[in-house]
């Protein structure tokens, strides 16, 4: 009897398990889109792009366009940034033309505009407008160009 009671126990814990487990599976939603934010920018006024993406769940920004000398890297100039807020993000913003790391807001204000707010301390702040590259796949997203021999 006590044979028949822990194996009908053994049968009715086996059979339960995969019905525990479509549940969790039914409760995996699909992957999120992603971010409007990535893609490639382009500054107001200059021709000047950067290309947001995710860089291990924050958002970063790289320069590529004017494109970095052959065999280097694009800049890093949006580093770690968090998300503060719905649209809006907050990091290390480094500015190649003097050197200098700033503390940088990134504000979506639509899905082709950003503003990027650069402040040296919270009330000397500097703020550019950037609008998305319409149709231009992010540089890293690109199939690369073969080179010629010469």
């Amino acid at each position: 009897m006590m044979k028949k009671a822990a194996f009908s126990l053994l049968l009715a814990l086996a059979s339960a398990v995969p019905a525990a487990a479509a549940p969790a599976e039914a409760a995996r939603a699909p992957a999120a889109p992603p971010e409007p934010i990535y893609g490639v920018w382009i500054r107001g006024g200059h021709q000047q792009k950067l290309e947001f993406f995710d860089c291990d769940g924050k958002l970063c920004a790289r320069g590529v366009f004017p494109p970095p000398p052959p065999g280097q890297q694009p800049m890093l100039i949006l580093r770690h940034a968090a998300r503060i807020e719905a649209n809006r993000w907050k990091g290390d913003l480094f500015n190649p033309e003097n050197g200098k790391i700033y503390i940088g807001i990134i504000t979506l204000d639509s899905p082709t505009q950003l503003t990027l707010t650069g402040c040296l301390i919270a009330f000397l702040c500097q703020s550019e407008s950037w609008t998305k590259v319409p149709g231009e796949p992010a540089p890293s997203q690109k199939t690369p160009t073969p080179r010629r021999r010469n």
